[in-house]
């Protein structure tokens, strides 16, 4: 039995609040982007493709949505506060984050631990741990002096559950959650909430590229809910923690994955 992906709920609260979803430019994070736009927040769209930016910005455009697009390598430091100074000083209408969603990452290249070249372990570190880091550094700050926002860290199953040859992923995943828990111990009393989503398998393009249909199929039916997630499943979960239905929710890893992952 397939059991379909629900719907997005109506958060009223989100329409007219500034939200920054990093790695946006394509799959989850641009239908974050635009499932945002799709409750009336005003939407900051960030990838490293100007291109691809522009892309979503259209379609959040299009849509109804009021959205800005800006690249940078959130991988290193000048170039992520050049991001926030740039929203300071060319966008100030989207100066004033309410939700910081940090979708960049996804360095999950299957390789043997005792082969993998130590260039590409620091890599996967830096695109899916460090550029996070930097990104909170850069624009927590303002969040708490507010007090108040939401910061939202895309994370990954791997960080709670052993696969074969993702070592250095899953690292950085479990890594990101220890940070995200210490995050929300230090910003809670200042009203700023820290939480993490966690999926397992979601259907994006390269799960459309490089595996195919039956090898999918497959995994469907390795899960609980006999289905590999939709990228509205992961927009859903942002749109409830980014939302005033979650305001008492803070220091928590959302699983979304089928129940893969039970806890």
């Amino acid at each position: 039995m397939t059991i379909a992906s629900p719907s997005a709920a109506r958060y009223a609260d989100l329409a007219g609040k500034t939200v920054l979803v990093t790695g946006s430019s394509k799959a989850l994070g641009a239908d974050t982007a635009r499932a945002f736009g799709a409750q009336g927040a005003q939407v900051v769209v960030h990838g490293r493709d100007r291109a691809a930016v522009d892309a979503v910005v259209r379609t959040v455009q299009d849509a109804g949505g009021t959205c800005v697009g800006l690249t940078a390598d959130l991988t290193d430091r000048v170039a992520v506060e050049g991001l926030r100074d740039r929203l300071r000083s060319e966008f100030t209408e989207f100066a004033q984050l309410d939700v910081l969603a940090c979708f960049a990452g996804g360095m999950g290249q299957p390789t043997p631990t005792l082969g993998m070249d130590e260039s590409l372990w620091r890599r996967t570190l830096d695109v899916d741990l460090t550029s996070k880091f930097l990104t909170v550094q850069a624009f927590a700050p303002a969040m708490r002096d507010r007090g108040q926002g939401s910061i939202i860290l895309m994370s990954s199953t791997a960080g709670r559950q052993v696969s074969e040859a993702t070592a250095a992923y899953g690292a950085a995943q479990a890594g990101l959650l220890m940070f995200m828990r210490h995050l929300a111990r230090e910003l809670g009393p200042s009203g700023v909430r820290v939480n993490a989503i966690a999926p397992s398998i979601v259907r994006n393009e390269r799960i459309e590229k490089h595996m195919p249909a039956e090898i999918q199929a497959q995994a469907a039916k390795a899960l609980p809910l006999r289905r590999i997630g939709e990228a509205s499943d992961v927009a859903n979960a942002a749109l409830f923690l980014a939302s005033d239905a979650s305001s008492w929710i803070t220091g928590q890893v959302i699983d979304v994955n089928g129940g893969k992952v039970m806890t």
